[in-house]
């Protein structure tokens, strides 16, 4: 009996295939493929910033963007900020390769969660072993992430904009340290997801990635499923033990749970052949072509989409003018230079600087939103959006010419020239914000939309709209800038508004 025994484990491992061909090693160069190639659209974005003539954000290659958006692009045909057109059709393929595949696309595509297995991998070596729960209170942990989703869908379509943005350790992790003070809380959750990830076998995957939890629904309906035969199986239990997510192998045929993300550990480590196989129906996958299929799936999805003219995954060009062909300063965006917006509004560009309350150290060349971090300035686009709209209201006062208007620091702007916004009776705040907004005002900006300022001051949004006499249908979801300016409005007026609903004036 020993003999035989030493004849079939020489037999398989005769079998065995090359570390090359071998199922983690594929599977780990696809998630490597896929994990460099974000790293590289993240370092390109940081380094030469977006818009137009930019470089791709990490968002437009997340398909979660997708979900968070689908309400408004089924209902108005547009896009929260910082959504492209090509979430959307990730989110598609994604969907499609679920149905088709499973959760493949957590398994082996996924860069969060390959990230958060190597880390895995890492602390093994740190702690000697694994920690893998288990129990019912560990199974209901699991649900938090259907309840995140929850939360985020409900939230996300009714403000319009991206409310688990300040939060995503995702896209913390792929901000590659930078822009820490604008979103601390992502920052703190991607600290807490990497430390959990050394000890605990994908952290995040199970218990709070609200894309993962969609994607377990829809896995559920997956064509392809990990299969175990009672022929050969001697009941080792290895391939649960294996199974980060602790999928009861031994008591079902077809693995259907919806925590299964195929990363077909538990078929690489059965020592028995034929035992735990990879299926669609009567057909068998190997390891080579279930990668192939998924990558065409992917790939294949983005081709057409290009040849279709739909995938796009920067802003467009905008426009200067509204509708009616009168300049528009809710047309700034943070990726404009300052000769882009001199050019634009027909605005001097010492007298921009001015505006902006900006040194002349400060190039023109200089992206909006990359000035404050590069010059180590308090200063944001909205400082310089809402001071272009005052002195476009406003004919500027003529002001005998300086030697040299560029050179002047902000404290030494003579107060005439100073942001015209600020003589517009309705503003409390001025033209331009002043260097730390109120702690009692919450900062309203032309990017929010009217349902996110309605929540944030506590202002009903129908009082915003009386207030500033608009009667037309406004969809709450759309930011500010989109409609203010074309009912006659301003953002200062919407400021009036909560100043009005707060100091009784109803």
């Amino acid at each position: 009996m020993a003999l035989v025994q030493v004849q079939l484990d020489s037999s398989q491992a005769r079998r065995r295939p090359a570390w090359f061909r071998s199922t983690r090693a594929i599977r780990h160069a696809v998630m490597a493929f896929f994990f460099l190639f974000l790293l590289h659209v993240a370092w390109e974005h940081q380094v030469k910033g977006g818009g137009p003539n930019g470089t791709p954000s990490i968002e437009a290659y997340c398909p979660f963007g997708g979900v968070e958006n689908l309400y408004q692009f089924l209902t108005t045909g547009g896009f929260v900020r910082h959504i492209e057109p090509s979430a959307m059709i990730l989110l598609a393929a994604v969907l499609l390769l679920t149905l088709a595949f499973s959760r493949g696309f957590c398994g082996w595509i996924c860069p969060f969660g390959s990230l958060q297995e190597w880390l895995g991998l890492l602390g093994r070596r740190i702690f000697r072993k694994s920690y893998n729960p288990t129990g019912p209170w560990e199974r209901r942990l699991r649900w938090l992430k259907y309840a995140i989703l929850a939360v985020i869908i409900v939230f996300t379509w009714h403000l319009g904009t991206l409310v688990f943005r300040p939060y995503d350790p995702f896209l913390a992790f792929f901000h590659l340290g930078f822009g820490l003070s604008e979103m601390p809380y992502a920052y703190a959750a991607l600290g807490i997801v990497l430390l959990g990830s050394l000890k605990y076998e994908r952290f995040f995957c199970k218990y709070a990635c609200p894309l993962g939890a969609l994607i377990g629904i829809a896995g559920k309906l997956g064509f392809t499923k990990v299969v175990r035969s009672d022929d050969g199986c001697k009941g080792c239990n290895i391939c649960q033990k294996k199974c980060f997510a602790h999928i009861d192998f031994l008591s079902v045929h077809e693995i259907r749970d919806t925590e299964c993300n195929h990363c077909l550990e538990c078929v690489t480590h059965c020592p028995r052949p034929n035992v735990l196989t990879l299926k669609a129906s009567s057909f068998s996958f190997s390891t080579p072509a279930y990668a192939g299929l998924l990558l065409l799936g992917l790939f294949g999805t983005i081709g057409v989409s290009q040849m279709a003219g739909k995938w796009r995954t920067k802003p467009e060009m905008v426009s200067f003018t509204d509708q009616t062909g009168k300049l528009n300063p809710a047309q700034i965006r943070g990726w404009m230079t300052l000769n882009e917006i001199s050019a634009g509004y027909r605005i001097p560009l010492d007298e921009l600087y001015r505006l902006g309350k900006l040194p002349a150290t400060v190039d023109g060349a200089t992206r909006l939103n990359q000035v404050a971090r590069k010059y180590g300035l308090h200063f944001e686009p909205d400082q310089l959006r809402d001071a272009v709209e005052g002195r476009l209201q406003i004919p500027p006062t003529p002001v005998p010419p300086t030697p040299a208007p560029q050179s002047s620091r902000p404290a030494a702007v003579p107060p005439p020239p100073a942001p015209p916004a600020a003589t517009a009776p309705a503003s409390p705040h001025g033209a331009a914000h002043p260097a730390s907004p109120s702690s009692e005002e919450p900062e309203i900006r032309g990017m929010m939309t009217l349902n996110e300022v309605a929540l944030k001051t506590g202002v009903p949004a129908e009082f915003i709209l009386k207030r500033m006499n608009v009667t037309a249908a406004i969809d709450p979801r759309l930011p500010l800038r989109e409609w203010m300016h074309d009912q006659g409005g301003k953002i200062g007026d919407v400021r009036d508004a909560v100043a009005a609903y707060r100091s009784g004036r109803h």
